[in-house]
């Protein structure tokens, strides 16, 4: 349901359009009336609405000059002007404020009524269907660029590995601020981004213990750990044990170890 506001200072013509015209069957319904145009214009900057339908000749407020002032609060409806003056200038300034129809009191018949309602609903749920495939594709759009960026960040890792990789580094690489992509990353893959290049040269740790006869040493240098100690504690943190005491263990032990410890990170 689309909701309409009817403004008019004449209560026979706020009664006619409430009670005469079946607005829930062509997908609209009366969510306010008012007499009284700066209390209109109160509630609507306040409440969604979808539909302004106001009289111009009132105190106050006129009904271009309601229009007016929504329009700079930049709140947009489509609005339907009421007069009872078949003049050309009223007309002038209803077009200027793009208002989407003009209708004379003398003429406003139910029939003209439901022809405006059916006219609108059309043109509204077009505008809707439009701005909602609008949405759909920059939201896809914006999916996409963030997919792109996380497959070159973690390309960037696994190209850098032999390197201290930092968060910050790697988003000046994509251009990006460091706590967006941070954010970003996490949320697109699950895992935070300095856990991935944890993960990523912990297990290339494990391919150089098993198929190389390298030192830890070298290895964590080659790893780009500032040093022996910090890659043996990184190694202890991640697997449950140290590359020495690997070197005694199956495959499978470790891959227990490494279980049991994500388990228990994840319960504290």
């Amino acid at each position: 349901m689309y909701d309409v506001v009817l403004v008019d200072d004449d209560v026979i013509v706020i009664e006619f359009l409430k009670k005469v015209i079946p607005w829930n069957d062509y997908g609209f319904q009366v969510a306010a009336h008012f007499q009284d145009s700066s209390d209109a214009y109160r509630y609507l900057l306040d409440n969604p609405f979808d539909v302004l339908i106001t009289d111009i000749g009132m105190p106050k407020l006129n009904g271009i000059e309601l229009i007016g002032k929504l329009k700079e609060a930049s709140i947009h409806s489509y609005n339907v002007i009421l007069s009872c003056h078949d003049e050309f200038t009223f007309a002038q300034q209803a077009i200027k404020l793009d208002a989407y129809d003009y209708i004379l009191k003398e003429s406003m018949e139910e029939s003209i009524i439901i022809d405006l309602l059916e006219r609108l609903k059309e043109k509204i749920d077009q505008e809707r269907y439009s701005s909602n495939q609008h949405a759909k594709v920059t939201k896809f759009l914006e999916m996409t660029t963030r997919n792109e960026d996380v497959v070159k960040a973690q390309r960037y890792v696994q190209t850098h590995l032999s390197e201290k990789i930092s968060l910050t580094d790697v988003a000046e690489h994509l251009h990006l601020n460091s706590s967006y992509f941070s954010r970003m990353y996490k949320k697109e893959t699950g895992e935070g981004f300095v856990e991935y290049v944890t993960r990523l040269k912990m297990e290339k740790a494990i391919e150089l213990l098993d198929h190389s006869i390298k030192s830890v040493e070298q290895i964590a240098y080659e790893l780009g750990f500032d040093s022996k100690s910090y890659f043996l504690k990184t190694f202890k943190k991640f697997y449950g044990l140290s590359p020495k005491s690997y070197k005694f263990k199956d495959k499978a032990g470790l891959k227990n170890a490494h279980l049991n410890n994500t388990f228990k990170q994840a319960g504290q």
